[in-house]
């Protein structure tokens, strides 16, 4: 049993953060902070490091964010967990970077033509795609903040971005939304539901994945949700592969439906077709979708 206390409004939060002072509190009590421990500083040290000159003003705009997004302790002040989040908001550049990598071409081919895939980013999407405009096939698109892609080789965005796919779809799959721990409710779209993308070549077959808590929504194949699968993982780990190391895009029975077959519509079931080297796994799922049996 959780005890409820009054919340705020959304507007009333965020007009907490509407002002040049309060943003430099935060900045200051997060650059003092180091991994894992919240720094706390007295008032006239967090004064000196905001940078701000009066101590009337700056006390007005501190008090102001004490109790949502900074605590007020004996020894002086430092962020709440909302308060690290802002200020994790802040350093990722979420709300406020342009960052832009041009088309790149990647050492895999279209799952559905054959042609070589690209990754890009702008808008803060990563996409992976068909380089042949023709084909079309788009095999991921997801949100990355900006300023975690900036500074990295090409490798290491391919690397930040996998991390971040597979980490979230799993959580996903698991009925954990990866935003705000919420329930994740799953379900496996008929072939005539609105949804986006409808051209795409390379989905027949989408979940929705929606979060009953925050809203977050979010579109997969059924293959990869399967790719973090105990068994699935085991099969690859037999031929000394680490799957999870593996780019997503790159695996054919994830990034593409080619290898998915529905195999009953009463009760539903679908089958995926996991290829190492000769040997083949075959993954079976419901409609929830979950694994309901695995051979090999």
């Amino acid at each position: 049993m959780t005890e409820e206390s009054e919340s705020l409004r959304p507007d009333d939060v965020f007009t907490l953060l509407a002002d040049r002072t309060r943003i430099e509190i935060i900045g200051a009590l997060g650059d003092a902070s180091t991994p894992g421990v919240t720094e706390t500083l007295s008032f006239s040290e967090l004064r000196r490091r905001a940078g701000v000159s009066g101590s009337g003003r700056f006390n007005y705009h501190l008090k102001q964010l004490v109790g949502q997004f900074v605590e007020e302790t004996a020894d002086g002040y430092r962020l709440s967990y909302p308060g690290v989040r802002v200020y994790q908001a802040m350093q990722a550049g979420t709300f406020t970077e342009q960052v832009r990598l041009d088309p790149f071409e990647l050492d895999v081919t279209c799952h559905v033509c054959g042609a070589a895939q690209v990754a890009a980013y702008r808008d803060s999407m990563f996409r992976v795609r068909c380089r042949d405009d023709d084909c079309g096939a788009v095999f991921y698109k997801y949100f990355c903040p900006p300023r975690s892609l900036a500074e990295r080789e090409r490798d290491g965005v391919l690397r930040a971005v996998n991390e971040r796919v597979q980490r979230e779809i799993a959580s996903m799959a698991k009925g954990v939304c990866p935003w705000c721990c919420g329930r994740i409710e799953s379900r496996v779209l008929p072939p005539d539901a609105e949804m986006p993308q409808r051209e795409n070549p390379a989905i027949e077959h989408r979940v929705l994945h929606a979060c009953e808590t925050c809203d977050g929504a979010l579109y997969t194949r059924l293959g990869g949700l399967v790719v973090t699968h105990p068994a699935v993982v085991a099969f690859f780990y037999d031929h000394g592969v680490d799957v999870t190391r593996r780019h997503i895009w790159s695996l054919p029975f994830a990034a593409s439906d080619e290898r998915t077959t529905v195999t009953g519509t009463d009760p539903w079931r679908a089958t995926v077709r996991v290829d190492c080297g000769d040997d083949r796994l075959q993954v079976r799922l419901d409609d929830e979708p979950s694994v309901v049996e695995t051979q090999r």
